[in-house]
């Protein structure tokens, strides 16, 4: 019976390594840089909140 206990604690240490390792290489050097290459602008929405013109 203590055999399938360590045998489960060393399962959940593995795991929980293993899912710790994903977690902390995840992403590192795929994230494409971002470039603006127009200006911003808010196209056809009006100046002025909706709540301000309907008075």
């Amino acid at each position: 019976m203590e055999i399938f206990g360590i045998i489960i604690a060393i399962l959940f240490l593995v795991i929980v390594a293993a899912t710790v390792a994903a977690l902390l290489r995840d992403g590192r050097g795929h994230t494409p840089p971002v470039h603006s290459d127009q200006a911003w602008s808010a196209l056809d929405l009006p100046s002025s909140s909706y709540t301000m013109r309907i008075f």
